[in-house]
């Protein structure tokens, strides 16, 4: 008997994203077991539209998302019956259990009872919004499963197996036994899964010197070959770091392949009888089978060439063989274009430390100290080529990495701006003056109406763009100090500025946002939300995130950077909202909850994919990017890192009494610094403190350079700078 069961929770709370359980039963056998959290409002229609999409006959293939549980149900139509398979995509990516069938016409009943159930309930107990959109999309469905099941237009394809042996050995073989099962045409758009053509039956074996098929992984090869990539992946890291054994044995298969890294001898079990295998080697063999496996899919049906599960294996495959090469040495004669480079390399690129070992501690030597700069709580502490900037509204200062020399300072009482690049504009009551680099005249200067400037300063095609009051904007021409536009919003107090591609887009807490061109600082449109901006724009691509708030109501808002087109507005129940961080595809955003932290994660539609507490304790918080994770801190110090995926890697606790503000986490030379009252360096992989340095509850600022230089500014006006004395790590 097959039955769709839907969680009822959902009713007690009704909410415009309903989240609870499904099931998929037969036999009272949950297949869709751990699907707990999903979106019922999404989950649901594409079920129906997938079901109804096999009846009808117009595919013989589809596929159901399960996100919140890294499942997918993929459907597959065998005449009058309905091949299930049950994917985890997560660690270990593997069928959830063998393949089951079931008649069509049995779940097309249970779907199109359980369709029809849900739309009561919202229709009944959900908002009038979710009423109306789950309506419209189970619609159609449910019509098309109330009429007879009609045989698919396509003839049966026939099974086209292929079989790879390994071109080496040790090295991985694999074999597809119905490869290239083709989608069907004109499918209903959203029901033919990617992943499902994908799935085709087979097995991926080891060989080893005198054992042909020392062990081998029955199921989806595309699977195997997925987790296996993931294992090369951290055999190379394991490699990397100096470490002196790797196992492997993916899903369980026996016996496993033990790696002594150090001496490049390998067995097959405990007893098995050593044989030579580096650990590169191993980890070459596993990424050749990814990419062996990728081409053999887009062989076998050219519509697979552009599938995203396939382009995504043979990437991470391509990448792990490019990071397996050995670094191209510099030709020894030093040319203008070596030193060039070398310049370049020292401004903007943060090697990780060269360590013989795993790094354990490291020790930091306090350089030289600058008290007394003004207004220190109202400014900002920026990175130069030469050394730290400090910009306040009324003085900018550059000081040398090396020893704190003052390398140029601008004054002015109307204000100064600065970039931390040299360029600075300051204003008095009669003029404005503009400065470039460390000379001390002026590079030009032009009468004043008398309106104060800065701190903040952008460079933008040609442009020194600046605030007066944090309300009007300000362009002046770069070369020659013309102000080129001016912009002040009618009915605002603050303004936020940042610029895109030729937009400045200026936002204000009346509720307006201004799109202008850069060129010559037309209004090309002015959008309206629903609540006050804060902070500036932030780019993603073509378009831009702003924070919205009023209140302990605040929203995420998604528009087009070039036309002001609002794409979705997200309210996340969250107060003490962090800026939001674009990653990729995905958005995070941190706030409090009832005196809790928590990290939401939206994609690009402005769906919530999850959401994670991060026991931090209380807001603010403030959000660092790494590779596929993100870095939470908060004011007290704490720290979180969490992957893309929602998985919470580690987490260090507070570091002394709370901060005046959450300061987001800086990462140089792989070294990730968690402002506190005691700055502390961790491990950005495995969450170790590496080392502290007391800074103090005042901290209002951090900086760190390529060469892990640290700075901090203090509510007190000094300027501190601690240089990297020495490192220790463990050599086995």
């Amino acid at each position: 008997m097959t039955r769709i069961r839907i969680g009822q929770r959902w009713k007690r709370e009704p909410a415009a994203s309903p989240l609870d359980s499904i099931a998929l039963e037969l036999d009272g056998v949950d297949l869709l077991s751990g699907a707990v959290e999903e979106s019922l409002a999404e989950v649901v229609p594409s079920l129906v539209r997938s079901v109804a999409a096999l009846a009808g006959g117009r595919q013989k293939l589809a596929q159901v998302s399960l996100p919140e549980a890294h499942l997918e149900l993929v459907l597959r139509r065998m005449g009058p019956e309905v091949e299930l398979l049950v994917a985890n995509l997560s660690r270990p990516a593997r069928l959830m259990r063998p393949p089951v069938r079931v008649e069509l016409e049995e779940l097309v009943e249970a779907v199109r009872e359980a369709g029809e159930r849900f739309l009561a309930d919202v229709t009944r107990a959900g908002p009038k919004a979710l009423a109306t959109t789950v309506g419209q999309a189970l619609k159609e469905p449910l019509k098309g499963l109330s009429r007879p099941a009609r045989p698919p237009d396509e003839a049966p394809a026939r099974p086209a197996p292929r079989r790879v042996e390994p071109t080496e050995v040790p090295g991985f073989g694999f074999e597809l036994k119905d490869a290239g099962a083709p989608m069907s045409r004109g499918a209903a758009r959203g029901t033919a899964g990617l992943l499902a053509p994908l799935l085709a039956a087979g097995e991926v074996w080891l060989s080893l010197p005198g054992k042909p098929e020392a062990w081998r992984v029955p199921g989806p090869p595309f699977l195997t070959a997925l987790e296996l990539s993931r294992l090369a992946g951290e055999l190379a890291r394991a490699v990397e770091l100096g470490e002196s054994r790797f196992e492997l044995a993916p899903a369980g298969a026996k016996p496993s392949l033990l790696v002594d890294l150090k001496s490049g001898q390998a067995k097959a079990g405990r007893t098995g009888t050593p044989f030579p295998l580096a650990g590169t080697a191993l980890a070459a063999a596993l990424f050749h089978l990814g990419e062996s496996l990728a081409a053999a899919f887009a062989e076998a049906d050219h519509a697979l060439v552009a599938n995203p599960y396939r382009m995504e294996l043979a990437e991470r495959c391509r990448e792990g063989l490019s990071h397996l090469r050995g670094p191209v040495q510099p030709p020894e004669a030093k040319g203008a274009a070596r030193e060039k480079k070398a310049r370049a390399t020292g401004q903007g690129t943060s090697r990780p430390l060269k360590v013989p070992g795993r790094l354990r501690r490291l020790r930091f030597a306090k350089l030289w100290e600058k008290r007394g700069l003004p207004d220190a709580e109202e400014s900002r502490l920026l990175l130069g080529r030469h050394g730290p900037v400090y910009c306040a509204p009324h003085l900018a200062s550059a000081f040398s990495r090396k020893d704190g020399e003052l390398l140029w300072k601008r004054a002015a009482a109307l204000g100064v701006a600065a970039s931390a690049d040299g360029h600075a504009v300051a204003a008095d009551i009669a003029r404005v003056y503009g400065f470039t680099g460390r000379g001390g005249g002026a590079r030009w200067l032009h009468d004043h109406d008398g309106i104060p400037l800065g701190p903040l300063l952008l460079r933008k095609d040609g442009l020194l763009l600046t605030l007066s009051e944090d309300r009007t904007v300000v362009a002046f021409a770069e070369a020659t100090g013309r102000e080129v536009w001016r912009l002040a919003p009618p009915r605002t107090q603050r303004s936020w500025l940042a610029t895109q591609g030729h937009r400045a887009l200026v936002g204000t807490d009346s509720g307006y946002l201004y799109g202008l061109d850069l060129e010559d600082g037309q209004v090309r449109y002015r959008m309206r939300a629903p609540m006050p901006f804060h902070g500036p724009p932030v780019a993603w691509g073509r378009r831009f995130l702003a924070m919205l708030g009023r209140g302990s109501h605040w929203a995420v808002l998604l528009a087009d950077a070039h036309t002001g087109e609002s794409v979705w507005t997200y309210e996340p129940n969250l107060s003490h909202l962090s800026a939001p961080l674009p990653m990729g595809s995905r958005v995070f955003i941190a706030g409090e909850r009832e005196r809790e932290g928590m990290l939401l994660c939206l994609d690009a539609k402005g769906r919530r994919l999850w959401e994670r507490p991060l026991n931090l304790g209380p807001g603010p918080f403030a959000l660092a990017p790494l590779p596929r994770a993100v870095v939470v801190t908060s004011a007290s110090g704490a720290a979180a890192r969490v992957a893309a995926s929602g998985t919470v890697d580690w987490r260090v606790g507070a570091a002394g009494e709370p901060l005046i503000n959450a300061l987001p986490a800086h990462t140089a030379r792989d070294i990730t610094l968690v402002p506190g009252e005691r700055v502390r360096a961790v491990d950005p992989r495995g969450g170790q403190v590496l080392a502290e340095v007391q800074a103090g509850v005042g901290l209002v600022a951090i900086q760190a350079d390529v060469r892990l230089n640290l700075y901090f500014l203090d509510d007190a006006g000094t300027l501190s700078a601690y240089r990297l004395g020495s490192h220790f790590t463990v050599v086995e």
